[in-house]
């Protein structure tokens, strides 16, 4: 069974490979079509790239945010005179 999900997970980013190609000849077409667009072919894809990543980071901001603050209290050594007892059961 695990030999069996290495091969899909292989398979699919064989396949995810083939579809980026294209999509960079496109890129490449027009880039070298009209030299001037280059500034902003690049700002464009930039942009696309932010978006994902930002999106990500405020969901996880959000969601561990509460979370965090005790981790990061006994991290810094703030809490010493507490000492409640943060196993896996209880962190979730």
């Amino acid at each position: 069974m695990k030999n069996f999900k290495k091969l899909v997970i292989a398979a699919i980013l064989v396949l995810a490979q083939f579809s980026g190609s294209a999509q960079c000849a496109m890129c490449k077409a027009t880039a070298e079509s009209n030299p001037d667009v280059g500034g902003g072919l690049n700002a464009g894809i930039e942009y696309i790239l932010m978006v994902p990543y930002l999106l990500l980071g405020s969901f996880v901001f959000i969601v561990l945010r509460g979370k965090m603050k005790p981790f990061w209290k006994d991290l810094t050594g703030k809490d010493k005179g507490k000492q409640d007892d943060f196993t896996a059961e209880n962190w979730y």
